[in-house]
């Protein structure tokens, strides 16, 4: 599937494409907006239109690629055995006109030139448990928040949907902001709560490996304004046993805030955990 590419499209084209991206998601939001694995736990096969039911049923998952994805193997023809309903053709020629090109047309970032599942311009704790895409997603993301937040003078900012917490971890401890991360799915938010206490047992014991980073660390936040800091978070150099942000990057300070029962990330960490702060 050939897709587009956004880089070739005017502003007015990327806004127009927005707007048909945004128009199909609301419209088939309940099967596209979903894990995999939601479609076998919610049963939304259930959900779906009988004609379309009626369509698929019987379909192994190779014969359905095919179908939906028009990806024929060499030599085979795609071949329906009914008439699919026009919701449905409409449905897969939409998704296919606004699909996005899976072959780049650029060249490969240059933080994964030396190793191509590890970017180079993410330290290492938060790599652990991220596959390379979502790597570079979390720091050109987690960055333009943090130029966005300096530019504006936000304080604090909010991760609606967190996830596993990957992101939020990133801006709290990797950039030095304060966030809060807010997750509905409790299995989710227990995940991150383990990644969290993960990622703290790691830093404790690369500090004692490597004391003076940390002496670094501080002595570089020391340089510019106290960060801003809540209960339970307190402000200076890290003491005995507290992680210290300079073991995750150089020059930077770390305050996440305390979370609720939604929270996940650094957020969903009680007060005094031992953040670097």
């Amino acid at each position: 599937m050939p897709g587009i590419s956004a880089r070739g499209l005017s502003h007015e084209g990327r806004r127009q494409l927005a707007v048909n991206l945004t128009r199909v998601l609301a419209l088939y939001r309940s099967i596209l907006d979903v894990y995999i694995i939601e479609f076998f736990t919610d049963n939304l096969w259930d959900t779906l239109p009988c004609s379309w039911q009626e369509a698929l049923d019987g379909l192994n998952p190779p014969q359905l690629a095919t179908m939906l994805l028009g990806m024929p193997g060499e030599g085979e023809v795609i071949r329906y055995r009914s008439v699919w309903p026009l919701t449905l053709l409409a449905l897969k020629s939409t998704a296919c006109a606004l699909a996005f090109t899976r072959t780049p047309g650029f060249q490969t970032p240059s933080e994964f030139l030396e190793n191509p599942s590890q970017s180079s311009r993410l330290t290492a704790p938060f790599r652990k448990h991220v596959r390379p895409k979502k790597q570079h997603e979390i720091r050109r993301l987690g960055e333009l928040v943090k130029k966005l937040s300096d530019f504006t003078g936000c304080t604090q900012v909010v991760d609606v949907g967190s996830g596993q917490g990957h992101l939020s971890r990133f801006m709290a401890l990797g950039l030095g902001l304060m966030v809060k991360s807010i997750e509905g799915d409790q299995r989710l938010v227990e995940r991150a709560q383990r990644l969290d206490q993960e990622l703290l047992q790691a830093l404790e014991k690369e500090e004692k490996r490597n004391p003076q980073i940390c002496a670094a660390g501080a002595t570089a936040s020391g340089a510019g304004p106290p960060a801003a800091t809540e209960s339970g978070c307190p402000s200076g150099p890290p003491g005995p046993g507290e992680p210290c942000s300079g073991l995750l990057q150089p020059g930077s300070t770390a305050c996440p805030t305390g979370g609720d029962a939604y929270s996940t990330g650094p957020a969903a960490v009680p007060s005094g955990a031992g953040f670097p702060c």
